[in-house]
């Protein structure tokens, strides 16, 4: 089963939590290994039962995951529970260079870089979501902004269809900034701008779009951020997750596989900006 936006809204651990999110994670790990070496001993002395360390390494990673998705982490923490134990049993039967390891985590950690600060794993919108946004702004000035644009493959795609207009995107995981960077120079979009950074620093009142595919974590903090900056007759797009409290005065369901939601909030000319 492959997980979805969907899936990682439903998560239960809320941002009252004292415990981030990777200490669920080491929890849910540590408890599940533990439990299974338990239960292989106990096998071993009662049932004179004997398991090798690979069984136990999947039975752990099994527990770990289970574990996880009762605690509240999100879905796609289950391949990850499962497996980090079984990567480990083959990390100490094969004859595997140190630097290699080293260079998975570096390589990961880039990736991933707010995955656990911030609770927002890389989400890539898909070609459809392309679409519909290419339709949304088809009528609209001003600049569009992608928060976490991630690998720029929306940014790219949008610049394509409105040559004439400027589209910003901000990353602040390196390797996905660097490789939008890299995609920025090849097709030489001029009216494409690829910012690293923290976009909280990010002052909002330049923007007539804004589009963001984050996670359920921020999306209050963000909306109130949005609603403080953005100008007048702007408006603010977010794919699949919600703003609490805050109905969106548009849903667009997508006919894709993920079965995506964008929700648009508008800020009319002239209005007044309230907070619920």
């Amino acid at each position: 089963m492959r997980a979805t936006p969907h899936d990682f809204a439903d998560m239960n651990l809320t941002k009252e939590s004292r415990i981030p999110l990777i200490g669920w994670a080491v929890v849910s790990m540590v408890i599940g290994t533990s439990l299974a070496f338990l239960a292989a001993m106990a096998l071993q002395t009662w049932a004179d039962i004997g398991l090798s360390l690979a069984w136990v390494c999947l039975a752990g990673g099994l527990i770990a995951a289970v574990l996880g998705q009762l605690i509240g982490l999100p879905f796609w923490w289950v391949p990850l529970n499962l497996g980090l134990p079984v990567a480990a049993y083959f990390s100490l039967s094969a004859t595997i260079p140190a630097w290699i390891y080293l260079a998975c985590f570096i390589g990961l950690a880039l990736m991933y870089w707010n995955s656990a600060r911030e609770r927002v794993p890389l989400y890539l919108s898909n070609p459809t979501t392309w679409q519909a946004l290419a339709q949304l702004i088809q009528t609209r000035d001003g600049t569009f902004l992608d928060l976490g644009c991630g690998l720029g493959g929306t940014l790219f795609y949008l610049a394509s269809r409105y040559p004439q207009r400027r589209f910003v995107g901000i990353e602040s995981a390196p390797l996905p900034y660097a490789f939008a960077k890299l995609k920025q120079c090849l097709l030489r979009r001029t009216n494409v701008t690829i910012r690293y950074g923290d976009f909280w620093k990010l002052d909002f009142a330049s923007y007539q779009t804004i589009y963001a595919f984050l996670s359920p974590a921020p999306m209050a903090r963000l909306y109130e951020k949005v609603s403080d900056e953005m100008p007048s007759g702007g408006q603010f797009i977010s794919n699949s997750f919600g703003v609490p409290d805050v109905t969106p005065d548009e849903t667009q369901s997508l006919n894709d596989s993920r079965q995506t939601n964008l929700l648009i909030w508008r800020f009319k000319q002239g209005a007044e900006k309230v907070h619920d």
